[in-house]
């Protein structure tokens, strides 16, 4: 076994830290945070959704939401019409200036992540790509396997709103 965990873990958690950094760095001036990007990228592609159906698919509380949308739609990113079918809801839909903004952030994304990986061969890419992937394995088995950035965001939240919940109950 290697002599030091702990100094392998210490570097992915340096690199994950790192890029957060990096990212809200680049988004700055673009009138969008870091944790508005998954709820804007959500509405793209589910456009005529719910606050709602944000909230559902992104564990996170109907009032985040509700602010979130709030400074996306004042910012110009997003639009709010009211449903036909039921005046308590509002359909939500990105604006031609949102989709430029997030078009914008997936050049931020890549120009970041060539920043990272510089220097890296294409084997050295393919090994570290099994060996992350036997770790995701390890601790997470097929479950693991296919999460993409907006599941990943969303099975934190939900582990989040769980702890959140059992604290509360402990609390009692």
């Amino acid at each position: 076994m290697y002599k030091d965990l702990r100094e392998l873990i210490n570097l992915f958690e340096n690199a994950h830290m790192f890029r957060q950094i990096n990212i809200r760095q680049g988004l700055q001036g673009k009138g969008i945070y870091d944790r508005q990007f998954p709820i804007l990228n959500y509405i793209a592609q589910n456009e005529g959704c719910t606050q709602v159906d944000i909230a559902k698919a992104l564990y996170i509380s109907p009032a985040s939401v509700a602010i979130s949308t709030k400074r996306l739609q004042k910012a110009g990113l997003i639009q709010k019409e009211v449903d036909e079918n039921s005046l308590r809801k509002n359909r939500v839909t990105v604006t031609e200036e949102g989709r430029e903004i997030i078009q914008q952030c997936r050049q931020i994304f890549a120009q970041l992540d060539g920043m990272m990986f510089r220097g890296f061969a294409e084997d050295d890419m393919e090994a570290l790509k099994g060996l992350l992937a036997r770790m995701v394995y390890n601790l997470a088995g097929e479950e693991g396997k296919n999460l993409n950035p907006l599941a990943r965001m969303a099975f934190i939240n939900k582990l989040n709103q769980e702890e959140k919940n059992l604290m509360e109950e402990n609390s009692k």
